[in-house]
């Protein structure tokens, strides 16, 4: 009989007009209770608190509710391990069906995490467990939940073992997907193993995921709520279509300054400069350095473009939770290196010089031109915007150790045929071979 009840629930369940629908997918289907043959559809009247839990459904708000909750449970007379009977297995174990696949898990096994979804489960009478759940088979005294059952195994492992793995073949992304469904944050129960070393663009694309969840960073801060807002506008483009607006407008600078800083080297848009070279006391010497710079039009432009990067930038660093941890991200390293000859020259004009003026002062004005240079890192910038480009920059760190060992053969290489090279040819009258070094070139 109990079988037939399975098969018929099963074929309830495949049928896509019939089908159970999830509550949290549609929060407008209201249908009746249905008995059939053992499943339970739940339909159970809900009262303000799992209300909020289905649309706040979020870890901070879990947590909260298990920290609220956890004198009730701790007060409950711990179960002796032995005989398991029928009138102590529903208060040892939780059933659970994800998507028709049974797990069985004890009740003390998921009170330890103190954290997720099924901690709350746990801890609520069955009345307030119903709502959460998609169905509820009387017969077996199990909680249908319409979700992927292989999905669910990192869920059930982490609820085991405490930690989280990623198996090989499965979806990052719908991975993260579902752990957010049963609030647990993927950032905190990473396992320290291969599966991640393996791997490092998934970690850090479970790093940039874990973000998914920036209202707890900002829930307790000063001003958190508009702080929140503010970082989504310039760190999140998919949050709003302000922020698609801004990032648009972060894009279009980018490309303004790296066109200016090409077309300002060409000839045409250059103008001759005379400079007289002084003394140190300031007396002219009486000849002239003849140099070249872009028009006006450049420099005005590349002005614009600045003081838009250097807004970004501060304004970034004022909204961010973590001002240490925004500072060290690569991007944001690039995005100072950016602006710092900008910055270099301002601080410079401040105390009453300018790169014209220290033009006799060869260290110095090679420090500027140096620092000139860097502006060519702001394409870099573009790797904010662009998935190909920052996938490209994870498989470069992925693989870190497999292009040092091909840098090392080609270096041993360059070595050895530039020393046999410099010895055969070093006594030949006009040889070009007059050093390894020299050598390396060839």
């Amino acid at each position: 009989m109990e079988t037939e009840c399975f098969n018929s629930a099963g074929s309830l369940m495949a049928t896509s007009t019939r089908g159970l629908r999830r509550k949290n997918r549609f929060p407008g289907h209201h249908s009746d209770q249905m008995m059939h043959r053992g499943i339970c559809v739940s339909q159970f009247s809900r009262d303000s608190q799992i209300a909020s839990l289905n649309n706040n459904r979020n870890i901070s708000f879990i947590n909260d509710i298990i920290i609220s909750t956890s004198g009730e449970t701790e007060n409950k007379p711990q179960l002796q391990m032995g005989l398991i009977t029928d009138s102590n297995n529903a208060e040892m174990f939780l059933r659970l069906n994800i998507g028709g696949t049974h797990f069985l898990i004890r009740n003390e096994t998921v009170l330890q995490r103190q954290t997720g979804l099924l901690s709350l489960i746990v801890r609520w009478p069955h009345e307030k467990r119903i709502p959460l759940a998609d169905a509820y088979f009387e017969n077996t005294k199990e909680y249908y939940f319409e979700r992927s059952a292989s999905l669910f195994n990192v869920i059930y492992q982490f609820y085991l073992t405490g930690v989280i793995h990623l198996p090989e073949n499965l979806c990052l992304k719908d991975l993260l997907n579902e752990l957010d469904y049963w609030c647990i944050a993927p950032d905190k129960y990473l396992a320290d193993c291969c599966c991640f070393g393996r791997n490092t663009g998934q970690s850090d694309l479970i790093e940039t995921s874990s973000g998914m969840d920036h209202v707890d960073h900002f829930k307790h801060l000063r001003f958190g709520e508009y702080r929140l807002q503010i970082w989504n506008l310039i760190e999140v483009p998919s949050s709003s279509c302000a922020a698609q607006i801004f990032t648009t407008l972060s894009i279009l600078f980018v490309f303004i300054s790296i066109l200016g800083l090409i077309l300002g080297s060409l000839p045409e848009f250059q103008l001759k400069v005379n400079f007289t070279t002084t003394t140190a006391t300031g007396d002219p010497i009486g000849f002239h350095i003849v140099e070249t710079e872009p028009l006006p039009i450049f420099e005005r432009l590349e002005s614009i473009c600045i003081i838009w990067f250097i807004f970004e930038y501060v304004l970034k660093m004022l909204v961010s939770y973590d001002r240490v941890m925004t500072f060290l991200r690569l991007m944001n390293i690039i995005d100072l290196l950016a602006i710092l000859p900008f910055i270099v020259e301002i601080a410079l004009s401040l105390f009453g010089f300018s790169t014209k003026n220290i033009r006799d002062l060869k260290f110095a004005f090679l420090v500027i031109r140096v620092l000139r240079v860097l502006r060519v890192i702001r394409i870099l910038k573009l790797g904010r915007y662009s998935i190909g480009l920052q996938m490209f920059g994870r498989t470069l760190k992925a693989s870190f150790r497999q292009l040092s060992m091909m840098a090392m053969v080609v270096l041993t290489g360059v070595i050895f045929f530039s020393t046999l090279v410099y010895f055969i040819e070093k006594d030949a009258e006009g040889s070009q071979f007059y050093s390894i070094p020299a050598a390396c070139w060839w």
